[in-house]
């Protein structure tokens, strides 16, 4: 019999345990409270070798587990909004709310990694609530960013599923309204966490997620974006016939999504250049992606979520790409491919401290890790990281007053770059680098 894992924090757990009451999903649960997100640690140590699928009532328990052990190989799930849940959510706060408008909450489950769930497909910008934009999606950051709406007086509520942190926004009196997920939902997100399993059972398959997004400016035409559309998807299908795959292709206003799956193990990053390429030489016009690969779909559409973020912070047209251990790697045109993690807490807190963009700060890593010898400009930097040769140049000063890099010995002057304004070169200092990053 197949053994479940039901993680999750007190309050969530009584709906979760009315719908295994209920339902026959032909396994054995075992049932996992933790009051702080440490908590897990613990809770996976006593999966290993017992239990075949961990199941988290929310995201944040599963993106804790996901980064805190990126390695970990037993099949992990949540519970899954879609945007008809989260719209029935918004409906029903507004028939017992009335006299509070959309534009005066904070919904903290959606986020930039799930793409706030399409809700700005259907509710005008300036009506829409807010939103949680931070990459670190944890209590304390929630916490903060509920706070300072809060104080700037722009907020009258929150729609939160971090049960776990009710008290906290209870000791700030910020008025709430506790999000469950409704039994359906638990029972699909239950069966399709199970489905997965058997069919990983019978075959180890990879499950490929790339989303494309044309970014469109507020003046663009109709008629263009209709253009754009269709010659985005023309090209897929035409790629597609061209390789003879049979990967589907989905429409949404403004992105497209590509589906497939491989066998196990034999997808590569590289698979995805040629395709790339063509765009960036054929098209006219903007574009990011982003693709993932996971054992499930779910997760492998969740890393191109992530992946396509950061082809947006990058800017440039280009692809990024995010596996099962959370790493992203791109841009995947350019011939050196930086791979880096937001994991590295080291990292992220020396970029806060020194006012440095943390994506940089972990590309900068990135960079070392192929090749601690590398000699760096400000221009070549700012290809790398996709920012202009100025901000790259503030970044490599603050590094040199840190003594982290070094002007390179017996450097040549380059007046090719810029006219009139030699290029300096930079090399790491090795220790101090992995002492002030890694």
């Amino acid at each position: 019999m197949t053994n479940v894992a039901i993680v999750s924090p007190d309050h969530s757990l009584e709906p979760v345990d009315k719908v295994i009451a209920e339902h026959d999903f032909g396994c054995q649960f075992y049932k996992y409270i933790y009051k702080k997100m440490s908590d897990i640690d613990e809770i996976y140590q006593d999966c290993k070798g017992k239990c075949d699928v961990i199941f988290f009532s929310g995201e944040l328990g599963y993106h804790y587990i996901k980064n805190k052990f990126p390695d970990i190989r037993i099949p992990c799930t949540f519970t899954a909004y879609e945007p008809i849940d989260v719209l029935s959510i918004l409906l029903q706060f507004k028939i017992e709310h009335p006299q509070t408008p959309l534009n005066r909450i904070f919904c903290d489950f959606l986020t930039s990694t799930n793409n706030y769930m399409g809700i700005r497909q259907y509710i005008k910008k300036d009506d829409c609530p807010y939103f949680f934009e931070d990459t670190h999606y944890d209590y304390k950051h929630i916490t903060a960013y509920a706070k300072k709406l809060w104080d700037e007086g722009k907020i009258d509520y929150i729609l939160s599923r971090s049960i776990n942190n009710l008290k906290r926004l209870d000791e700030l009196h910020i008025p709430y309204v506790a999000v469950f997920p409704s039994e359906d939902m638990i029972v699909k997100s239950i069966r399709s966490a199970m489905k997965e399993l058997r069919l990983n059972q019978i075959e180890q398959k990879d499950e490929i997620s790339i989303l494309i997004r044309l970014p469109f400016g507020e003046d663009i035409e109709q008629e263009e974006q209709e253009y754009r559309e269709a010659t985005v998807y023309k090209m897929l299908a035409d790629y597609r016939k061209d390789t003879h795959r049979h990967f589907s292709i989905s429409q949404g206003f403004n992105q497209f999504e590509i589906h497939d799956r491989l066998e196990a193990g034999t997808f590569e990053i590289d698979k995805l250049r040629p395709f790339l390429l063509r765009m960036k030489k054929e098209l006219g016009f903007a574009f990011r992606i982003g693709a993932g690969v996971s054992s499930s779909k779910e997760r492998s559409r969740y890393f191109a979520e992530h992946a396509l973020m950061e082809a947006n912070r990058y800017g440039r047209n280009d692809a990024f790409f995010v596996g099962e251990e959370g790493k992203v790697t791109g841009p995947l045109s350019s011939d050196t491919q930086l791979m880096y993690n937001y994991s590295n807490e080291k990292a992220l807190n020396f970029s806060r401290e020194n006012g440095i963009n943390e994506t940089n700060i972990l590309k900068l890593i990135s960079m070392f890790e192929q090749d601690e010898k590398q000699v760096i400009s400000s221009h070549e930097l700012s290809q790398l990281l996709g920012i202009t040769p100025r901000s790259a140049s503030r970044i490599l000063a603050k590094l040199l007053d840190l003594r982290i890099i070094r002007l390179t010995e017996n450097e040549v002057q380059d007046k090719s770059v810029r006219q009139g304004r030699p290029t300096h070169y930079f090399n790491f200092n090795v220790m101090e680098f992995r002492n002030a990053l890694m």
